[in-house]
């Protein structure tokens, strides 16, 4: 173990916001908590504590992952993997108790430890987080009279300021979904009473189930029988005479604490019309799920209810995620870029209109949604619930020029055995690849892709026909063609400055950022994805830019596809930069050629991490085997004739005056520096593969099949741990396009 102060106390903050005990706090109560926090390096199998230990502080993960796991007798249980932006260690300290469980670095990971006496003086000088901890220590422990000491019961409630959103059709698609991905216990507590949600829960309770005090009705067995089991897998609760009974809103609190001992997830449904009532609902939630239509209409009482909220529950914006569902209704239906712009919180999820189907649904015709493999309706829904499951996969292509090829390879092997991934992102090549990937391209057909390069000119045609002639070069071509046409005539000085201004393009152009334009590439990647923006891809992209101008990533999350990549695969020294956002961009490799941190701050819990670099010993053991074959081929020279020793000598000496060309130096030497910072990258991801082709060349594009071959390799050797990370519950749900 080893304690350092970050650089910057920014990134404490940084860290502390991604904690959900933290979330409601203001800028000015992070910067209080974060000078009171140390940031401490634990190396692989050092203890974080022991079972039995005091407890001396309260701790964020920052990086790396953590094993809390604990010995009866003989036997060793492991409770949970705790990822980055996970907290733990409070119960100890609030109850005073000792610590009951073993926390272990699986790798080398980062812990930011606010010592008891610094948490104590936090909880006095910040009110607001002891009603946050109390609900924690409160769920924890009934969990542990459970023996599910680290498990805890989610409370998610979905709410819509209008009625004809589809808020209702959502919470059972959730419901669903999240008794399919997790396999834990659902349940449904309806509090608005209606008819229409009968008709979509399918329940046959009797009126005045819940009429009676909690414990009489948990006592006399009555609960159950309030309990319906819905088709779709999940329970229903129907407790609108709650709300509706004088005095009813005060069983609502203890009703949910008793859910929690019975279900995993428990979704509640609220009436339109907002009351105390409601409010108190919603204050028990630690979720909620805002559903919107994109009506003019609809966004505006959005608001208007998002304004009420926060006036009611104080800064709620760090449990409320907008639900955008893009249902035909008879009123204007604004596009997503105009709806982002009238709503002012972001929108978390949008739910694509289901094609051929009319609004609204039935629930027979969702259960046929749901049941539909590539059904965008169902994949967006499944993402929701993977979320709130803590179950998101992410994958992170990197950067490697062709050596990235072998990213098609492992998503072959990805889409072939269905392994589920719910975000994706990249760095130069891993960009492009990523980005045609998630716009729904298939493996096998970025593969065809490849194969279509397998002329070396193809590659070539796109760069060495597009040099950047700077338009300096124009104006001394043009003066020194004006002054040799005066003295020799018009075609010579037009000959002249043309060959000047050519001369001086190739001298200048790397001067001005790169000699390679780059109009080719783009065309072609325009070409590629025909228009389309990151709001048409199947799952969430990320791509990654490098700002040299400021020391940092550019990340790209909206606007042209063709861009992005565009930008993020500028290869320094040898394409012109391109700016994008108002910032400069290079090759996204500069800064994080490997992006597991990106997906891990875009909320994914488990990173498989793709690098395509050969390692050092690699690549010595191989240029080991290329001095072998060339003293093997020496002394074969040395039984030749003399005049074929002189031109084989002569040749060699050709290739040594010009080998390595500027380029190469550049790539390789930009890709030496990439290797070192994909190691620390990688740091983070659950699962590295490394499909590496030691000794290939980065721009031997015109020979994918190696590339291919070898991810598919690597990804069928660590299938087994391909599954057991991303833990797909059937074969039905299609990770890939469809």
């Amino acid at each position: 173990m080893s304690a350092f102060e970050s650089p910057r106390p920014e990134d404490k903050v940084v860290i502390l916001k991604r904690v959900p005990v933290f979330a409601s706090c203001t800028d000015d109560q992070l910067h209080l908590i974060a000078d009171r926090t140390r940031l401490v390096e634990y190396k692989k199998g050092e203890l974080v504590y022991r079972e039995g230990d005091a407890a001396e502080a309260f701790y964020v993960l920052s990086s790396g992952r953590l094993r809390v796991f604990s010995h009866s007798g003989a036997e060793e249980k492991t409770f949970a993997i705790l990822h980055n932006g996970d907290s733990f260690g409070e119960i100890s300290l609030l109850t005073g108790e000792v610590h009951s469980a073993t926390v272990q670095a699986l790798n080398d990971t980062l812990v930011l430890e606010l010592q008891k006496k610094d948490f104590d003086d936090v909880i006095n000088r910040i009110p607001s987080l002891v009603l946050h901890l109390s609900r924690m220590l409160s769920k924890r422990l009934r969990m542990r009279e459970h023996g599910k000491e680290f498990a805890e019961a989610t409370i998610a409630a979905i709410y819509s300021a209008a009625t004809g959103v589809g808020r209702t059709c959502f919470a059972v698609s959730l419901a669903s979904t999240l008794r399919r991905e997790t396999g834990q216990p659902v349940v449904i507590v309806d509090f608005s009473g209606t008819d229409s949600n009968r008709v979509w829960f399918q329940h046959t309770q009797e009126p005045g189930a819940l009429n009676r005090s909690l414990l009489e009705v948990a006592s006399q067995g009555l609960f159950n029988a309030a309990l319906s089991e819905h088709p779709l897998g999940f329970s229903v609760l129907l407790a609108g005479e709650l709300l509706s009974t004088p005095g009813g809103d005060r069983a609502i609190a203890p009703l949910l604490s008793f859910l929690t001992d019975r279900f995993h997830y428990i979704l509640i449904e609220l009436p339109i019309e907002i009351d105390a009532s409601v409010l108190k609902a919603l204050s028990q939630a630690d979720l909620v799920y805002l559903v919107t239509g994109p009506e003019e209409k609809q966004l505006i009482r959005t608001n208007a209810l998002l304004h009420q909220l926060q006036a009611s529950l104080g800064s709620a914006e760090h449990k409320m995620k907008i639900i955008l569902n893009m249902l035909d209704g008879p009123g204007e239906r604004l596009d997503i870029p105009e709806v982002k712009k009238r709503l002012e919180q972001p929108i978390a999820y949008v739910l694509p209109h289901i094609d051929g189907l009319l609004s609204p649904l039935t629930p027979a015709q969702l259960a046929d949604v749901l049941a539909t493999r590539g059904e965008a309706y169902a994949l967006v829904v499944r993402r929701i619930a993977r979320e709130l499951g803590g179950l998101l996969v992410g994958l992170a292509l990197g950067s490697g020029a062709a050596l990235g090829l072998a990213h098609i390879g492992v998503l072959k092997v990805i889409e072939r055995e269905k392994i589920p991934i719910d975000l994706i992102a990249g760095s130069s090549i891993g960009a492009l690849v990523a980005g045609l990937w998630a716009s729904g391209r298939s493996a096998d057909e970025l593969e065809q892709m490849a194969l279509s390069f397998k002329n070396p000119w193809d590659v070539r045609r796109l760069f060495v026909l597009d040099l950047g002639i700077p338009i300096f070069s124009f104006f001394v071509g043009l003066a020194a063609g004006v002054g040799v046409g005066w003295l020799a005539g018009f075609w010579t000085g037009l000959l002249f400055g043309l060959v000047v201004c050519i001369a001086f393009g190739v001298v200048l152009g790397p001067l001005a950022g790169g000699p390679i334009q780059g109009a080719r590439l783009m065309a072609k990647l325009q070409e590629d994805f025909a228009g389309k923006t990151f709001e048409d891809t199947w799952l969430p992209l990320k791509i990654i830019a490098a700002n040299p101008m400021a020391r940092e990533e550019v990340v790209f999350d909206s606007g042209p596809l063709a861009d992005a990549v565009r930008a993020s695969v500028s290869i320094p020294g040898i394409f012109k930069p391109i700016v994008r956002q108002g910032k400069v961009c290079l090759d996204g490799g500069v800064v994080n050629p490997i992006p597991v941190s990106v997906l891990k701050r875009s909320g994914a819990k488990h990173v498989i991490a793709i690098n395509v670099f050969p390692t050092t010993p690699e690549l010595t053991r191989h240029l080991q085997e290329v001095q072998r074959r060339r003293a093997e081929r020496d002394a074969q020279f040395a039984t030749k004739s003399f005049p074929v020793r002189v031109l084989m000598r002569i040749r060699q000496e050709l290739i040594r005056s010009i080998s390595p060309l500027v380029f190469d130096v550049i790539m390789r030497s930009m890709q030496s520096m990439e290797h070192q910072i994909a190691e620390v990258s990688c740091r983070e991801a659950d699962l590295i593969l490394r499909p590496t082709v030691p000794g290939s060349h980065w721009l031997e594009f015109a020979h994918p099949e190696k590339f291919i071959r070898r991810g598919e390799e690597v990804a069928i050797q660590y299938l087994p741990e391909l599954r057991r990370i991303t833990h797909p519950p059937s074969v039905d749900n299609a990770p890939g396009p469809q």
